[in-house]
This record gives structure tokens, C-alpha cells and sequence, in this order.
């Protein structure tokens, strides 16, 4: 019984965080140049606020990024959080990332009140 009671209380917790909830991760298309994007072309990355990209662009004026893993170098960017981004990063080439609308489109029909979402 407490093993089910700590179980229960686990995934409790993980939903109010969010960490279960893939809807929560930016929805991206495209890339950010990590060593020449603005401050608002950065926080498009899952994982990066505004406080983060300033990080960022403050570390890269030091050194620019020679790799997507030296963002381990920022602090609070771990592992998991790059990993998260690596596929919307590079290093060269000019930044092309744009967010994913989560609105339906334009001409589509809006669910009737009450009616299940699929």
C-alpha cells in the first residue's frame, strides 16, 4: 500500500510540474544559430527563457560556440535540456527557426461545446 501511495504521489507531482506533458515542449520548425541569434530568436529553443539567451549571447561574445555541447557552459542548461535542443541548434548558417502555430487553421471547423477532442 505505501509503495502505490509513493507511486501515485510520484506521478501526482510529475503532472503538476509539467515534466509528463510533451505539450508543454515549444513546438519548432527550423534552426537557431547559436553564435549569432538575438535574444528572442533564442528563447524559440525548448528550455531557454529570456535570462538564459542573454546568458548566451554574453557567453558567446567571450567565445563563440565551437560546439552545441559547450552550452553546458551556461549555467542551468544540462544534458537533458540540450538534448532537448540539439536538433533546432547549429553553429553556422543563419538562424531559421520559427514556432509552430498550436491554432487550428484558418478554415477549420471548431468542435461543438461538450464534443471529445481527438
Amino acid at each position: 500500500m505505501s509503495k502505490l501511495f509513493s507511486l501515485l504521489t510520484l506521478a501526482a507531482l510529475a503532472l503538476s510540474l509539467g515534466l509528463s506533458s510533451p505539450a508543454n515542449a515549444k513546438a519548432l520548425e527550423g534552426v537557431v544559430n547559436i553564435n549569432t541569434a538575438s535574444v528572442s530568436e533564442l528563447t524559440l529553443l525548448p528550455g531557454v527563457g529570456k535570462a538564459k539567451a542573454e546568458q548566451i549571447v554574453q557567453y558567446r561574445q567571450a567565445k563563440p560556440f565551437a560546439s552545441v555541447d559547450d552550452l553546458k557552459n551556461i549555467p542551468g542548461l544540462g544534458q537533458k535540456r540540450i538534448e532537448a535542443m540539439r536538433s533546432h541548434v547549429t553553429l553556422q548558417g543563419p538562424t531559421t527557426a520559427k514556432r509552430l502555430s498550436t491554432k487550428p487553421a484558418a478554415g477549420a471547423a471548431a468542435a461543438p461545446a461538450g464534443a471529445p477532442k481527438i
